[in-house]
């Protein structure tokens, strides 16, 4: 009961000081959140007094551009309002066009069997897909374009859209939007540049934005920040490019990897990440915890760099700041001959981080699922869920049956380990003994219990595989839950969203869940059908980490009292068919092996070991107390019983306490004499009759 309590204390402290931390954070971010936007309000006043005519991108200055040479179209001319369009609608999506560089604004994903609920893919700062033009070193050319906002609608059907700016007699520029209904979330896209100058031109690079992505809202939870789903990544063919230097930070190259994802925590100070320069690129992403505006090149480009940087400008409808990042690429134009035209064409997906999907794409764009080092563990997961879920009509009972399938598949091993387990606590007996034995001598200690262990044929280690097993199968569902947008918005039970907390109630502003109390009752109830055997011969770093595992349920209960009910929902299975694997072999007192006869024949496990080890254990403890009925009547510890000393010894020691020595003794004294006297005489009996069974 002592534990118990402890356990609810300790568990009432930790929710107290997370309350605390989030009450702290929250105020903490809001006035990191004035400071901000004072100073980029400041910044953006400076920017908009100096050239409030050019589209500049966030975080870098803008550079003119001298006459000679010059890519400069156009005189400036007064941008006009934005012209926002509606088209491509498919049953999956619709997409809202923007006349400022022909680009994408928003992205509307509609309900559907593959998403349980509607998301806007809104791109409040650059458009996605928007584009710029850069010198060489990739600094932004602000007046290369005086008015690059202003495309023309010129074509808008169900399956095509395309926009078109001109400069008279220098270039123009067409974006086309192509989509059918057999594209899912995607859709094709071209930028067409075609020079329109009787001379050659140069263009060093163009820049073309990855759009935006915002932080989903979500309950509080303190060990997973939102800004860890934020994220610019990238895919890689080729090796890494050692320019300026060998170094993979100094020289801007990627560093080895093939795909790699830029956190919004991991920026910095500056909140932007410097170019990554990559020498065979097959796509550049942003995304979210569970939708990712996705850009792949169809033709191989030189030179391809990927930049990004936190947007945190904001605000939601109760004022509070919106996490954001957003990203970019460029890649060199180069020169265009006289009315030479340069064609670009890229595959664009902008919908859910649905796994099912995503795998169907080319150069492992499943990728930006972002399942680490468990993706082994974590697609065939996906994929089975997604599966499961289809037949059952649930994803909640999808979740439940893949767990008990995961459960019956590693049900041999963990029988297995059970069985060893239960062998090895009927020779903790002997083993102890052995350390007691050999306790001076560790090198002989550790022959001689390996030979132990091999002459009762079990494997001390066999107990820890479903642990070291059931790590990484956690780890795998883990990362592939966290992101599987399938569970967007998706009911089961009491649960209204299944990637988010089971929330039943709001209690001062913090969230009551039910569905991590009963996961911890069904772990509390597994453990006490498992108790640790803290016997005589057990350690007392062992007797301390036993008592540390009672605590193991209120520490889970902590972890995942945030996490999403999926999550939770697995756990919680897993126990209960773990508590049910237990009742069905509690029963089973002795391990149930096999061993071959002369004939190569399986045969049932001699079950004599087991009895001869037990008996063991009693003959030692019965030898043990002979060696004190011997040592009060000052006898060999071993060895045949000599009737004629022990007779002898007895009558010895019997002088001590005779009725004239017992009078004249103190109270206190006489009866301690009179103990140690019946001791005497009943070690004196028992040796007798132990010699009589022995002859």
């Amino acid at each position: 009961m002592k534990n118990y309590l402890l356990g609810a204390g300790f568990l009432v402290l930790a929710f107290y000081l997370m309350w605390q931390q989030g009450a702290e954070q929250i105020e903490y971010s809001d006035r990191l959140l004035d400071k901000e936007v004072n100073e980029q309000t400041q910044r953006v006043e400076v920017i908009e007094a100096n050239s409030s005519l050019y589209s500049i991108a966030p975080g870098l200055e803008p550079r003119n551009v001298s006459s000679e040479g010059s890519t400069q179209f156009a005189s400036v001319v007064q941008l006009g309002e934005e012209k926002l369009t509606d088209g491509l609608s498919t049953d999956l999506s619709s997409i809202t066009f923007s006349n400022h560089t022909g680009a994408i604004r928003s992205v509307q994903l509609h309900q559907s069997e593959r998403l349980n609920k509607a998301y806007d893919i809104d791109h409040s700062e650059q458009p996605f897909l928007g584009i710029a033009f850069e010198d060489e070193s990739g600094v932004l050319l602000s007046e290369a374009l005086p008015n690059p906002r202003d495309f023309r609608l010129i074509e808008s059907s169900p399956s095509r859209v395309v926009y078109r700016w001109e400069s008279p007699g220098n270039l123009s520029i067409d974006r086309i939007y192509e989509r059918s209904e057999v594209d899912g979330y995607g859709l094709i896209h071209k930028t067409v540049f075609r020079s329109l100058r009787e001379s050659p031109m140069v263009i060093d690079r163009v820049r073309m934005y990855l759009g935006s992505s915002f932080q989903i809202p979500r309950m509080y939870n303190p060990f997973d920040q939102a800004s860890t789903y934020l994220s610019v990544g990238y895919y890689n063919e080729g090796a890494p490019l050692p320019e300026g230097c060998s170094c993979a930070t100094c020289s801007g190259r990627i560093d080895g990897e093939r795909e790699e994802f830029f956190q919004l925590n991991e920026m910095g100070p500056s909140g932007k990440i410097e170019p990554r320069r990559l020498s065979k690129a097959k796509w550049a992403c942003v995304n979210n915890q569970f939708f990712v505006n996705l850009l792949r090149p169809e033709s191989e480009l030189n030179d391809f760099r990927v930049w990004g940087e936190s947007v945190q400008s904001s605000t939601d409808e109760s004022g509070n700041e919106i996490l954001g990042i957003s990203g970019a690429v460029s890649f060199p134009l180069g020169i265009f001959k006289p009315k030479q035209s340069k064609e670009f064409s890229f595959n664009i997906y902008a919908g859910p981080k649905d796994y099912i999907e995503l795998s169907k794409l080319a150069h492992e764009q499943k990728k930006v699922m972002q399942f680490g080092v468990f993706w082994w563990i974590s697609e065939p997961f996906s994929w089975a869920l997604n599966k499961l879920s289809s037949i059952l009509g649930s994803y909640g009972l999808g979740i439940i049956v893949l767990t008990v399938l995961v459960k019956l598949i590693l049900w041999p091993l963990t029988a297995q380990a059970t069985r060893s387990q239960k062998k090895m606590q009927a020779l903790q007996g002997p083993l102890a003994k052995l350390r007691e034995k050999h306790k001076g001598s560790p090198q002989k200690l550790n022959q001689e219990m390996m030979k132990f262990y091999k002459e009762h044929k079990v494997n001390p280690f066999a107990g820890c595989w479903p642990i070291l097993v059931q790590i990484p199968i956690f780890l795998g569902m883990f990362w592939m839950l966290r992101s599987a947008a399938e569970l967007y918005g998706q009911e089961f039970l009491w649960a209204m969203d299944l990637s988010e907390q089971d929330s039943v109630a709001m209690l001062y502003g913090f969230s009551l869940n039910v569905l991590p109390i009963f996961m911890v009752l069904t772990q509390w109830y597994q453990m006490r059908l498992n108790p640790m055997q803290l016997g005589p011969e057990m350690s007392e770093a062992q007797r301390i980490n036993a008592k540390m595992m009672r605590f193991m349920p209120f520490m889970f209960l902590v972890f995942l009292y945030f996490f999403s009910s999926a999550l939770v929902l697995y756990w919680t299975v897993q126990n209960i068919m773990t508590i049910l694997q237990t009742l069905l072999t509690k029963n089973v007192t002795l391990p149930n092996l096999t061993e071959k006869d002369e004939k190569g024949r399986e045969k049932s496990f001699d079950r004599k070991s087991v009895r001869e080890v037990q008996d063991i254990e009693y003959e030692e403890e019965s030898d043990e107390e002979e060696r004190k009925l011997r040592n009060l009547l000052g006898l060999k510890a071993k060895g045949k019983i000599d009737l004629k000393l022990l007779e002898s010894r007895y009558k010895e020691r019997m002088n001590n306490y005779t009725s004239k020595r017992l009078e004249n003794m103190s109270e206190q004294k006489r009866t301690s004499a009179e103990e140690k006297r019946d001791k005497i005489t009943e070690a004196y009996e028992t040796l007798r009759k132990m010699d009589n069974k022995q002859s």
